[in-house]
């Protein structure tokens, strides 16, 4: 089914009726959609984390892979670059396919069932080929993911979609933050590719209740081979994972079997793809003396996707190369720091980023996004200055990592509820910018890996302090050109900090509620279906919004 269109008022109907005036004029009921919709939202949020769990899992087990595929340490850094590589383009097909023949809920079902096969299959590869090859399925089953539930959430909610897209965020840093957790037992934590290992040689073996020396004169590699216990780590991953995809099949099925019991899904599903196939030319008639580029709209939405792409961009770079270079910078740097500290070190950024996105839940149901990206922004720069400055310094490293976590972590899910302001986001919209985040996560650890190199630790800083400058200055060319767009325009929002009451609002607060709303085109035949000869949705159109 198509899924690309997006309800809008109907400026030229019949007057609301006083009850759907007082619902447009207050603030979203964000405690009602969330009861209406709860076991949606808890599906996709689940789905989330497993995707969290899949991105972090690879950093802590890194040198024990080495260690089972014979790898060096410059031949294991192919490994983050082909899963996230994959990940953009698992990103790309499924925005495509969800724009053309793929149904949503299919998409989420083979990224879901992919993944924790995927998972239980690492420890089983004992050639580089074969792992990064498994990488590469694991890399595009998470993209499919990525773009499929960002999507479903934005879709569902419109507008309001802020609060909701911050919980299943939320579930990304904590997947995040307990991946490491589960590997940390299991991990030797040791560089095979050096030519000798004082730890393997000092290594302790516990059997029974009794820890004896290991001695051996079995190579090196076989050694650390023997000794580690990586495969547990992802059978537990693997087996959570499962678990997530069983509640997401049941949820799927249940949803399914509703839409059926109402006897409306194949006449539905005809008059929607109609209806649905047609929005995206009429929006482009819709509004007349404007510039159009191309195929994508208005001059002025390219500009918002343009920057919007860009900035999510940044702030994904942020995020995984400031996760996979803190450790190294604080060795090399940090005075006082010992090395088994890095890892705690780590674990403070997905811990206060997971904490982030979970303040930002109820934030998100207050304060206007334009307000949060500000404090955000802010917070970061902020924080990173202070880092850099001191960069020396024992604590200062705690507590910038800290407070950088804290920020960053509702920067992405933000920015998007800001632009779902200013345009309506759709299928090739939300995958392009599922693509540009994931192609920041690909690329920008690489630039640092290259600048910590070549200038030493302190480039990392600087890279990410610049960096957290410019998307402050994207997001004032944001709200620039957004603030122009007509469908902001209509919201009229009254305050820049909290969210108030809206005047004529474009678009209706809760998508499953008959309201007084139609999409672009067969406007009378949805009229025939109202009582009054209004212009309220049918029971089915409703029931039909559910599955997304």
């Amino acid at each position: 089914m198509d899924i690309q269109s997006t309800p809008v008022m109907d400026t030229a109907s019949a007057p609301f009726d006083s009850r759907a005036t007082e619902e447009l004029s207050s603030k979203p009921h964000f405690r009602s959609l969330w009861r209406e919709n709860w076991v949606s939202v808890m599906t996709d949020c689940l789905v989330f984390g497993s995707f969290g769990m899949g991105v972090a899992i690879l950093g802590p087990t890194l040198f024990d892979l080495g260690c089972q595929t014979s790898a060096s340490l410059r031949e294991l850094q192919w490994v983050f670059f082909v899963q996230l590589l994959l990940t953009l383009v698992g990103s790309v097909s499924a925005g495509c396919l969800a724009q053309r023949i793929v149904p949503v809920h299919v998409l989420m079902l083979i990224g879901m069932i992919g993944l924790p096969f995927t998972t239980l299959l690492v420890p089983a590869c004992t050639e580089f080929g074969e792992l990064l090859v498994n990488l590469m399925l694991m890399g595009w089953c998470m993209g499919c993911i990525d773009c499929v539930a960002n999507l479903r959430m934005i879709l569902r909610f419109g507008t309001n979609v802020s609060p909701f897209l911050q919980a299943m965020h939320f579930c990304y840093g904590l997947g995040a933050f307990i991946s490491p957790m589960i590997a940390a037992p299991f991990t030797l934590d040791v560089d095979c590719s050096q030519p000798s290992h004082d730890k393997l040689t000092k290594d302790f073996e516990t059997t029974s209740n009794v820890s004896q020396p290991v001695v051996s004169t079995q190579p090196s590699v076989s050694r650390a081979q023997h000794l580690s216990h990586s495969e547990r780590a992802f059978f537990i991953l693997a087996s959570i994972q499962f678990f997530f995809t069983a509640v997401v099949i049941v949820v799927i099925i249940l949803e399914k079997k509703h839409i059926i019991s109402s006897g409306a899904a194949v006449s539905q599903s005809v008059s929607m793809a109609s209806v649905r196939s047609d929005s995206s030319d009429q929006n482009m008639r819709d509004i007349s003396g404007q510039t159009y580029c191309f195929c994508c709209g208005t001059r002025e939405i390219v500009i918002i996707i343009l920057i919007t792409s860009v900035s999510l961009f940044f702030y994904d770079g942020l995020q995984s190369s400031y996760a996979d270079y803190i450790y190294s910078f604080a060795v090399k740097n940090v005075k006082g720091l010992q090395k088994g500290e890095g890892a705690y070190l780590n674990a403070c950024f997905w811990g206060t980023f997971a904490l982030g996105r979970l303040i930002a839940i109820p934030c998100a149901t207050r304060l206007t996004a334009t307000f949060m990206l500000t404090c955000n922004l802010g917070g970061c720069i902020l924080a990173l200055l202070f880092t850099l400055i001191f960069r020396g310094n024992h604590v200062i490293a705690y507590f910038g990592t800290c407070v950088f976590g804290l920020f960053l972590s509702s920067m992405s899910p933000t920015i998007m509820s800001l632009t779902e302001l200013f345009i309506d986001i759709n299928a090739p919209i939300a995958s392009c910018l599922v693509v540009s985040a994931a192609l920041g996560e690909t690329l920008c650890p690489v630039i640092v890996g290259n600048l910590f190199v070549a200038t030493g630790p302190p480039s990392f800083l600087v890279f990410c302090f610049v960096i957290a400058v410019l998307s402050g200055l994207l997001f004032g060319a944001l709200f620039f050109f957004g603030r122009n767009t007509p469908k902001y325009r209509g919201l009229k929002p009254g305050s820049f900090i909290w969210i108030t009451k809206f005047g004529n609002r474009k678009e209706e607060t809760n998508p499953f509620k008959p309201i007084s709303v139609k999409y672009y085109s067969e406007k009378d035949e949805y009229k025939r279906h109202s009582p009054e000869g209004g212009t309220e949705f049918p029971n089915n159109i409703s029931e039909n919004a559910k599955q997304y």
